[in-house]
C-alpha cells in the first residue's frame, strides 16, 4: 500500500512540475526580436524608422557627438502598465560590433513626442515613441540587443549599418534611414 501511495504522490509530482515547465516554455516563447519587431510579455514594439543625427542637427542639437536614433511604435498587450518609455528597458545598442561597448543613452531626438513619452497605453492601444544613443565612431555597425524587461537575457539581435552619406556636416535634417545588415 505504501509503494502505491507513493507511487502516485511521484506520479502527480511529475505531472505538476511538467505543468509548470509548459508554462513557462510558452511565455519564453512569446519573447522575440527579430525584422524590426519586438515582442515580450506585456507589449510590442515595432521600429518604423532609424537615423544617424550628427551633433547639432536637428534631434542632437546639443549633443557632442553623432547619435544613433530609433523609432518606433509600442503597442500594449498586456494588463500592465506601458509607456513609450518602456522600450528603454528591453533595447540595449552596442559598437563597434565585435565588442561589448554598450552604447550611452542620449537625450530624445524627437521633442515633439517627449510629452506622452512617460503616459500609459491602454490594452491594446498604441503609442509613437524615440531614444536614441551617443556613438563611439562613425564606422562601426550598430548592434541593438533586445533583452526580456528587467534582465540582460537576450531574445533577438538586429545589426544596422552607419552610411557614410550620413554625416555630412552642412546637410540640414539629415536623418538618411539606415539599413538592415
Amino acid at each position: 500500500m505504501k509503494k502505491i501511495f507513493a507511487l502516485a504522490l511521484t506520479l502527480i509530482a511529475v505531472i505538476s512540475l511538467s505543468g509548470c515547465s509548459g508554462q513557462n516554455k510558452s511565455s519564453s516563447d512569446t519573447a522575440s526580436f527579430r525584422k524590426n519587431f519586438l515582442q515580450v510579455k506585456n507589449f510590442q514594439l515595432k521600429i518604423t524608422k532609424t537615423a544617424v543625427i550628427p551633433a547639432g542637427e536637428t534631434g542632437n542639437e546639443f549633443g557632442k557627438k553623432p547619435i544613433f536614433a530609433l523609432w518606433y511604435t509600442i503597442k500594449n498587450t498586456g494588463n500592465h502598465k506601458v509607456s513609450p518609455v518602456s522600450a528603454a528597458s528591453v533595447l540595449r545598442a552596442y559598437q563597434p560590433a565585435k565588442s561589448k561597448k554598450q552604447l550611452v543613452a542620449a537625450p530624445l531626438p524627437d521633442q515633439d513626442l517627449a510629452p506622452k513619452y512617460k503616459v500609459a497605453i491602454e490594452k491594446n492601444q498604441s503609442a509613437k515613441g524615440s531614444m536614441a544613443w551617443n556613438l563611439y565612431d562613425t564606422k562601426s555597425p550598430i548592434k541593438i540587443h533586445g533583452v526580456k524587461a528587467g534582465t540582460n537575457q537576450i531574445i533577438g539581435v538586429q545589426t544596422y549599418s552607419i552610411k557614410k552619406s550620413t554625416f555630412q556636416p552642412n546637410i540640414q535634417k539629415n536623418r538618411t534611414p539606415n539599413t538592415l545588415s
